[in-house]
């Protein structure tokens, strides 16, 4: 058995089967008895029936920190994302067995708890407000991640929107309860290998990756949620050329890279990219016309359930599981 077990929480839950093939006891939140976990007022339920289990066990707790897409049977909104892995630390900080004693009288007696308790965040909680732009606005991403982080013993985010020299970032870090996990090097392998690229130049279509992975890239200018400008040159002529980005929506800006890419001689372009979050209306139309434009050349994770990518091209979806095993393993969390 290895040494510390999963609990997968809503927006992780399509990830149970390779956590298992890797051999992890996987556990996840039960539902109510409206087989939901979502009452129809919209409160959130949680339990791990088998909490006991976890007794003095080292425990890792996996959750996507977005909103639900059309691919899931309830539609989670990013805060219902947040307090459904808060109680289920709570759960597991505090875990009791409870036993009905009479008419609405029950007795708790107190379990030992787990040893330690880690988040694995495969995508950060409100990840565009990482930061306050204007006066008096709220940081969503720094509030939620610092409500985690006092709730556990350390969290892992998969390639954060919120850069390491924010401050909240960097004094998480620095106290070790926070670190990042980079899937972009695993990701542009199996691209490599998807599109039959050999000797190929990775670039970035914006300046935010360009800092973050020290690599070419363009300027990028957004003018709405759809629509983006890019600007700069690439010495690209003859070469096959992939194409990075860390989140996409509906791909434009990835095939505005594209575009400009074969406009400057490239022979053939790839894109990568890590997260992929279908919008509430059209999310998953936008998606596969993505797919259909890049002219399947594009690969992505399976951090947020999608229909396009998770269930109708999943050759083209690489399985976060793989890296997140190894980093765990890497840094700490050791199987026996």
């Amino acid at each position: 058995m290895k040494d510390y077990d999963v609990v997968l929480a809503s927006g992780a839950e399509h990830l149970r089967e390779r956590f298992e093939e890797h051999g992890f006891r996987v556990f996840t939140s039960n539902l109510n008895y409206d087989s939901r976990r979502l009452f129809p007022n919209t409160d959130i339920y949680a339990r791990i029936s088998r909490v006991s289990e976890l007794s003095n066990r080292k425990v890792v707790v996996v959750q996507s920190c977005t909103g639900a897409g059309p691919a899931e049977f309830e539609r989670y909104t990013t805060s219902d994302r947040v307090l459904e892995l808060l109680l289920l630390l709570d759960i597991l900080a505090q875990p009791v067995e409870v036993e009905k004693i009479g008419h609405k009288k029950f007795k708790e007696t107190p379990i030992d708890p787990p040893s330690r308790i880690e988040v694995v965040l495969t995508f950060q909680p409100f990840a565009l407000q990482d930061k306050s732009f204007l006066t008096g606005e709220a940081s969503a991403g720094r509030w939620a991640t610092r409500q985690i982080a006092n709730a556990c013993d350390k969290i892992w985010v998969v390639n954060p929107h919120a850069p390491d020299n924010l401050p909240w970032v960097k004094d998480l870090t620095d106290k070790g309860i926070y670190q990042e996990i980079d899937i972009i090097p695993d990701l542009i392998d199996f691209g490599r290998e998807k599109f039959g690229f050999t000797d190929c130049l990775v670039v970035t279509p914006d300046e935010g990756a360009k800092q973050r992975y020290d690599i070419e890239g363009f300027g990028k200018k957004r003018t709405n949620s759809y629509c983006v400008e890019l600007h700069g040159d690439l010495d690209v002529k003859g070469k096959q050329v992939i194409v990075i980005d860390d989140l996409t929506k509906s791909g434009s800006t990835l095939l505005k890279a594209a575009e400009r890419l074969y406009s400057l001689g490239a022979s053939d372009v790839g894109m990568v990219v890590a997260h992929v979050v279908p919008l509430r209306d059209r999310g998953e139309k936008l998606l596969s016309a993505l797919i259909d434009k890049s002219k399947e050349r594009i690969v992505t994770t399976n951090t947020v359930r999608t229909h396009a990518f998770c269930e109708d091209e999943p050759s083209f979806t690489y399985n976060i599981v793989d890296t997140l095993v190894k980093e765990l393993q890497t840094h700490g969390l050791k199987p026996t």
